[in-house]
């Protein structure tokens, strides 16, 4: 039991210590075949067996622990012997019951879905002690036992073990197999007692007096201790699975079948090809393969990797607070959102400004920590009446935090800004349009707020608090007055239009001085947003959209077009759908067994009237016409539209007829080899109206054979 546990303890302890998470279950089962010496000295016979294993990896090697048993049945071979005798006798058996626990190293590989796994054990196995007996018949009333092997106790003896299993993976973590096993005891402190009776009155018979002696006696037998070896190798199939995190079998670049990473999907791959590229990845073939293509966006993977960022998080003081006096200040503290960072170096910046929010005066200090003093930072000075900002950036990863304000005066002034929120309006040429939120709340005892006089108002400004032209637009396309008595709040909204050299938006409220005394008075509150929102639709982080069983296929003999086709599968219904030839490319070998391009229609160009959409021809064609050239037609484009008045759901028939340079006219197709790549962007509809669009693109591989 103590050699138990510490093996038990030996394997969570190395687990806790691994940075991987993969754990392998196996159960299996089937022929144990004795050794010959096994067989010959302790009778053993072809059994069974049953295992129950499992396995810690980590890369493609593992630790794993082993609990089984074999049983050996003995009654055929010992019935062998007895019926060498020439006499009529009745046996008597036990089986042979072998118990075993053990643990050792794995390595485990894999080629496409085959996986072969080589195992190494040793442990204890523990031995059932038994009798064996027979019993010569001298008749119906009297059984003489002539012929006795005996085990008197359990024994206790290392082995070792090795073992081979081949499988098959049904799934990511499924797995069926097929395994030898090898096992032996490694001691021979195992033992077996045979007693032999002989004729010891030379009657011809084993009879009363081969036992007992005339004075009453017994007849001490001959006795041969024999030491032995349990050997058996074990034939058998299992079934295992893996928990978390398997490193070994889904990471597995396979070749044919299996998945193939392009740039921005995935294509999952049925039947098998010949040749690769020179990456090392299989390419498409076509009229050969059916392949469903996954298209991922993105504008999701860049929201994905937003999310997992590291941030830093201003915390105290709170964005536009105010204080009287500098030592109101109690600390400046932030905190660092996402991973660790080693060794951190951060800088503050603390930044008067202007009413017009202009830098007036600036305070930089260092730390290594996430707060400090503001007498660090200000050292003696008292910071003067107004308003500041406030960031902290580290400088060894340059992220920094949003502006956070703060104004300094002896106004009882109580002014914030609320549910700000900035949206995308799309682009006016090649600039952003924003359109920003907000709420004010406002209350003071020392006055209105108001922005009649010189200097107040509304500020809008970048990065650099270099001033934005902005419009106010409704709810209130002018800046009201709000009463001081009790708090009121006012809701504004503002258009601006940005170059793509801005990267923050900034915004204030500068109200007018409400004191008329030499005491500085003027009521202002500011909000920035530091990371602008991407102009491409938010809705597209959630749509997704595949090719379902996609065949690309020659269209008739001729070797310059080719038929794209499948169903379209989009996540969300959708009122429209664009495929645009974004760009092509092809190679020829030999290469002078083509002419490259002949006609405009062969320059990567969709061909009408083989297109079609949703089983439609009514398509928008976006006609080639520029070229001028005689040989082309109002059937060809680049840029091909269908549209629905009602939403499609599920599988969208495609079928996209392109145009591309063939072999030579009169060559046989097959003594020209050309790989082409095509790349097509698509645009779906997913707002009636066709207002709202998400785009995917995908670059297509794949040769005339």
């Amino acid at each position: 039991m103590k050699k138990v546990l510490f093996l038990a303890f030996s394997v969570i302890t190395f687990m806790s210590y691994s940075q991987e998470k993969f754990v392998n279950l196996t159960l299996s089962s089937g022929i144990s075949t004795p050794s010959s010496s096994f067989s010959d000295n302790a009778y053993a016979n072809n059994g069974s067996y049953f295992e129950l294993a499992g396995a810690y990896y980590f890369s493609k090697f593992g630790i794993g622990l082993s609990l089984g048993q074999y049983t050996n049945p003995t009654d055929s071979n010992l019935d062998n012997f007895i019926n060498s005798l020439n006499f009529s006798t009745i046996n008597s058996t036990e089986d042979w019951k072998v118990s075993y626990y053990g643990f050792g190293p794995e390595y485990k590989t894999t080629f496409n879905k085959i996986e072969a796994t080589f195992l190494l054990r040793t442990g204890i196995m523990s031995i059932k002690p038994i009798t064996l007996e027979s019993s010569y018949v001298k008749n119906i009333d009297i059984a003489i036992p002539f012929y006795s092997l005996e085990t008197n106790k359990t024994y206790k003896v290392s082995y070792f073990s090795t073992a081979f299993k081949i499988g098959y993976n049904i799934s990511r973590n499924l797995n069926v197999f097929a395994n030898i096993d090898y096992l032996s005891a490694i001691s021979n402190e195992f033992t077996i007692t045979e007693k032999t009776i002989v004729d010891a009155n030379k009657n011809g018979i084993i009879d009363a007096e081969d036992f007992i002696q005339a004075d009453g006696t017994p007849i001490a037998f001959d006795e041969i201790t024999t030491s032995i070896k349990p050997q058996t190798t074990n034939f058998g199939v299992g079934i295992s699975y893996n928990f978390g995190n398997n490193s070994t079998t889904p990471n597995v670049k396979r070749k044919r079948p299996g998945r193939v990473k392009y740039s921005d999907i995935t294509l999952k791959r049925n039947p098998v090809y010949e040749g690769e590229t020179t990456n090392g990845e299989s390419p498409l073939y076509v009229g050969k393969n059916k392949v469903s293509i996954t298209l991922t966006n993105s504008a999701k993977e860049k929201a994905d990797k937003k999310n997992k960022q590291r941030k830093l998080v201003n915390v105290l003081p709170k964005n536009n607070s105010r204080f009287k006096s500098t030592s109101e200040i109690k600390n400046f503290t932030w905190k660092l959102i996402g991973s660790k960072i080693v060794n951190p170096h951060y800088i503050i910046e603390v930044i008067k400004i202007s009413s017009s929010h202009q830098v007036q005066l600036t305070y930089i200090s260092k730390t290594t920590k996430t707060t400090m003093n503001p007498t660090i930072i200000f050292k003696e000075n008292k910071l003067s009446d107004g308003q500041y900002s406030w960031k902290v950036t580290e400088t060894t990863t340059g992220i920094s935090s949003n502006n956070s304000y703060f104004t300094m005066g002896q106004c009882e002034i109580d002014f914030t800004i609320s549910n700000d929120t900035i949206e995308c309006l799309g682009y006016v040429g090649a600039n952003r349009k924003f359109k920003i939120c907000f709420d004010t709340t406002y209350s003071s005892a020392s006055g209105d707020l108001t922005f009649a006089n010189l200097g107040s108002g509304l500020s809008v400004y970048d990065q650099s608090y270099t001033p934005l032209t902005y419009t106010l637009v409704s709810p209130n396309p002018t800046l009201v007055t709000q009463i001081g008595a009790s708090a009121t709040t006012v809701s504004y909204c503002f258009e601006v239009t940005v170059s793509a050299s801005v990267t923050s938006i900034g915004f204030g409220l500068q109200g007018d001085d409400l004191d008329p005394s030499p005491i500085v008075c003027q009521p202002g509150v500011s909000s920035l947003f530091d990371e602008l929102p991407s102009c491409l639709c938010d809705d597209c982080d959630r749509i997704e959209l595949s090719f379902d069983d996609f065949n690309i296929s020659l269209n008739g003999a001729t070797g310059n077009q080719f038929n794209f086709n499948g169903n379209i599968n989009v996540n969300v219904p959708i009122y429209g759908i664009e495929f645009q030839i974004q760009s092509y490319s092809y190679s020829a070998n030999p290469s002078a067994c083509t002419e490259g391009v002949s006609s405009v229609e062969e320059s990567g160009m969709i061909l009408m009237p083989g297109t079609t959409i949703n089983g439609s021809t009514s398509l928008q064609l976006f006609n080639e016409t520029a070229s001028g050239s005689s040989s082309s037609n109002n059937n060809a484009t680049k840029d091909i539209k269908y549209t629905s008045n009602t939403s499609l759901t599920g599988p969208i028939p495609v079928n996209l007829t392109i145009g591309l340079p063939g072999p030579l006219s009169g060559l046989d197709p097959s003594c020209c080899v050309i790989d082409y790549t095509v790349c097509i962007k698509v645009k779906v509809f997913y707002e009636e109206g066709n207002c709202k669009s998400c785009v995917f693109t995908h670059c297509f591989q794949f040769n005339n054979q």
